[in-house]
């Protein structure tokens, strides 16, 4: 192979590596099209003109408020549908005029109301009423543990009437799992309270591979429904119904991508995941080993659900948590439980027993909040030792005020629930203004504790909330942070007032991003060519020496006859 050859290869191979990280990285930032409330990419336009033209007055839809009976009247959701509008405003009782731009809330009192809407542009006016009861007796839903989080369905925005038969509920804990019920549900048709409240923080539990609904107490919720179980780090889960295999009866999956498994079940207990056996005739292995006779060496293992708590609660209540207990080992266990740093909030109904080879238990823990707890995060764990293996829960109890001018949640979207030392983690952040009218001033709090509640971090803002706002707050994780399970606290205290909400999220060592990958292939590609190159270069120059050697023999033989 010539030289010039070889020169214009690698030149070729050059361009084209480097081409293509060009294009890679252009396709990549191609699909950052929408950046915050900018539009950025290429546009094209051609002659054409669209005119639009508005007749008479505007066409105004009231949705809600109805004429029914509504739980809270705090927050109360004001709907509506215009077109063809300048202006929209609206009045309480013929009160005082507010206006607005589009669907909002507003607080009002017990008793009979009457809200007026109204719309209007250059041709008219449009007017809409609705009369509605607020009415806090008829009928108390408790959902804190859900209120504001994710996706959840907020109860007390719906009225009594629809209550008897909602459709689409979703409770949800983000980053741990969602329940959505397939089938519409009559909320007030539970028996157990006589029909005047639903309680759903201490009768059904969504945390960490694990979700559960008491359907002997909510029998009206014992449906049908799709489960999301988040955050799961197993290679190939399979579902478990009370601690057993779930059969295809009950439990269908229909898909685990990432961290997320998504099954349907037709009716509720409770519900969590482990990973599949490779084969179910594996040798056994365990945490440790205990002698045996003769058949063999018998081992202690067992698997807790859920491997963490999170209980919310305001000052005044009391909660109860279930964890699970299976022994997969082939030993009995003599298992014992106790609290570390949680001695003021838990009372655990079993903390000592046996658990026969293959069994699952099930333990009560009760959560009590006193009147004079002081508001905070508090992190404690739960020690679990069955025959010298000891296994932890991490348990996070947020306390909150009993009365507070404010509301807020915290998420963390998925792709930051998971991150690595030294990255930053982004927390999407509500805030409500419960009752104040006009704006009020807040102190926000932001604390990540570890398992042992030591403080990996601690920042604080003011802000002024109306009625409600929304904003991303984002927070460093130190270089030097271990890798386990953390959690995000953030507090909004008004006149010593706590409100909080709280999410678990873990670190973990660093991925390698599909960009780097990308590069890392091109660079061994390109280093691969190069050393094909070389070692060409080497070959033609070994043939040459060895056609010289050859030549200068030749020569010497002649000469010497």
């Amino acid at each position: 192979m010539k030289r010039g050859v070889i020169l214009t290869i690698f030149v070729l191979l050059l361009v084209l590596t480097l081409s293509s990280l060009v294009y890679f990285n252009q396709k990549r930032d191609s699909k950052k099209i929408i950046t915050g409330d900018t539009i950025t990419g290429n546009a094209t336009s051609s002659n054409f003109a669209i005119t639009i033209s508005i007749t008479g007055a505007p066409t105004l839809i009231l949705v809600n408020p109805r004429n029914q009976t509504y739980f809270s009247n705090l927050n109360l959701a004001l709907r509506f549908l215009v077109w063809g509008e300048d202006f929209v405003w609206y009045n309480l009782d013929k009160g005082a005029n507010a206006t607005i731009t589009g669907n909002t809330t507003f607080s009002t009192t017990v008793g009979q109301h009457t809200l007026y809407l109204y719309a209007n542009n250059s041709e008219g006016e449009t007017t809409k009423n609705a009369t509605f009861t607020v009415n806090s007796t008829k009928f108390v839903a408790k959902y804190n543990y859900y209120k504001n989080n994710g996706s959840s369905t907020d109860f007390n925005s719906s009225s009594y009437e629809d209550m008897q038969n909602l459709s689409d509920i979703i409770l949800e804990r983000t980053g741990e799992g969602k329940i959505l019920f397939n089938e519409a549900i009559n909320i007030t048709n539970c028996s157990y309270f006589d029909h005047k409240m639903i309680d759903l923080d201490s009768y059904t539990n969504i945390s960490y591979n694990r979700i559960e609904i008491n359907s002997t107490v909510l029998p009206n919720f014992n449906k049908s429904a799709t489960l999301y179980l988040d955050s799961l780090t197993f290679t190939n889960p399979r579902i478990l119904r009370d601690g057993s295999v779930c059969p295809s009866a009950i439990c269908v999956k229909q898909s685990y991508v990432g961290d997320l498994l998504i099954f349907n079940v037709t009716q509720f207990s409770v519900y969590s995941a482990e990973e599949t056996p490779e084969e179910e005739a594996a040798p056994v292995t365990g945490d440790t080993a205990t002698g045996g006779g003769g058949g063999g060496i018998a081992t202690a293992k067992f698997e807790i659900t859920p491997d963490s708590l999170h209980v919310m609660m305001k000052q005044g209540e009391t909660q109860t948590k279930t964890i699970t207990i299976k022994n997969t080992g082939t030993s009995a266990l003599n298992i014992e439980i106790e609290e570390s740093k949680l001695t003021d909030f838990i009372k655990i109904d079993q903390q000592s027993f046996s658990l026969a080879s293959g069994k699952t238990e099930t333990v009560t823990i009760d959560f009590l909040a006193r009147e004079d707890t002081i508001p905070d995060l508090y992190i404690g764990k739960l020690i679990v030792n069955g025959n010298s293996v000891e296994k932890e829960v991490m348990t996070a109890v947020e306390i909150e005020s009993k009365e507070s001018l404010f509301d807020v949640e915290v998420k963390i979207p998925s792709k930051y629930t998971k991150i690595s030392p030294g990255e930053e983690i982004l927390a999407d952040i509500k805030i409500y203004n419960l009752g104040t009218a006009g704006s009020a001033d807040a102190l926000v709090g932001y604390t990540i504790k570890d398992k042992e509640n030591n403080i990996i971090i601690t920042a604080g803002d003011t802000v002024a909330v109306e009625t409600q706002m929304s904003f991303t707050k984002t927070l460093r994780i130190p270089e030097n942070t271990a890798l386990g399970r953390y959690v995000l606290y953030v507090d909004v205290n008004y006149e010593g007032k706590i409100a909080s909400s709280s999410v678990f999220f873990d670190v973990v060592a660093p991925k390698i991003l599909e960009k780097e990958k990308l590069y890392i292939v091109l660079i061994t590609f390109f280093l691969l060519i190069v050393g094909i190159i070389v070692h060409y270069e080497l070959e033609i120059r070994r043939k040459k020496t060895e056609k010289t050697i050859r030549k200068v023999n030749l020569i010497d033989i002649t000469k010497r006859r």
